[in-house]
This record gives C-alpha cells, structure tokens and sequence, in this order.
C-alpha cells in the first residue's frame, strides 16, 4: 500500500510538471499563438534583393510574406513568388536552422545596426530560453552568415501554400 501512494506521488508530480512545460510553451508572443522560433526580415537594395518577412515556430510551422522577388536577377517581379504565403519547414532545414542558432552563441551575439550604404538590412529576432534577441544591420558579422543563407534558403525552399489571409509579422517594418 505504501508503494502504491508513493508512485500516486511521483506520477502526480510527474503530471504537474509536464503541464507546466505545456504551459510555458504555449506562451503568446507578439506574433501571434504560436511560439516564434525566430523571426527573419530583408529589406531592398538599389540592385534586386529579395524582400522577405518570415516566422518559423517551435513546431516547424512557418508565414511568409514574400514582398518582392525577382525573376532570374533581372528587374522583373516574379508575381508567382511574391505575396503571403502559410506552410512548414522541411526536418532537413529545420534541423539546420537549429544547428545554426546552436553555434553563434546568441547571448553574445550582437549586430552593428549599421544601415549606410547598398545592401539589404537584416533583421533577426530569436526567441530561446525564454529571452529574445533582436539583431539588426546592413553587414551582419560573418559569425551569422550561415544562420542567414539558411533562413533565405527556408524563404525559397519552404513547403508553401499561398493564403488570402494577411499578416504583419513582429519587427516588419
């Protein structure tokens, strides 16, 4: 009998704290319901870079509103590529997303905010470990290059389906 209430304990301990994990995880940000993993955004340049605003979650779900692509690097806007679009991060890129965050050491991580001459700004902002981080520049250190050749790679490469529903993501300006 003694055995018996000890494990009632240990399961109701068990179950208090994996509702709390739930809990915590379900946390609204600014985005919306869903818990941002990160937050990506480019913007213009006098040449043809891609304009992209996106969210990826905790739970590979990801919005993207592509508001300018070109066709083929010419000055022609792909109109099939750009708009908003819903869908999911491959495990494949997930993965590397998360292997990225892993090696850049977020904490000290910091962007110049530099925005003075011709090339996209970009904007990051990550949410881990209960923090966020907000990193903004025009030259981002090249600690982060791959973290941004992997969200591009997402914007292009993400399982995405056109909406008719709009959105405006945290940090888009």
């Amino acid at each position: 009998m003694h055995r018996n209430n000890i494990n009632r304990s240990i399961n109701k301990i068990v179950i208090t704290f994996l509702v709390l994990m739930n809990l915590s995880s379900c946390k609204e940000t600014a985005t919306g319901t869903q818990k941002a993993l990160i937050i990506f955004h480019t913007s213009a340049c006098f040449g043809y870079c891609p304009v992209y605003h996106l969210q990826v979650n905790n739970d590979k779900t990801a919005r993207l509103f592509a508001e300018v692509v070109y066709k083929n690097a010419s000055t022609e806007i792909d109109s099939s590529e750009t708009g908003y679009f819903v869908g999911s991060v491959s495990d494949t890129l997930f993965n590397k997303l998360k292997i990225e965050l892993a090696k850049i050491d977020l904490d000290n991580l910091n962007f110049d905010g530099q925005d003075c001459c011709d090339a996209p700004i970009i904007t990051i902002i990550v949410y881990y470990d209960g923090k966020r981080k907000f990193l903004r520049s025009m030259f981002p250190p090249a600690i982060a290059d791959n973290l941004i050749s992997v969200l591009n790679q997402i914007c292009v490469e993400g399982n995405f389906t056109r909406t008719s529903e709009t959105f405006h993501l945290e940090g888009q300006e």
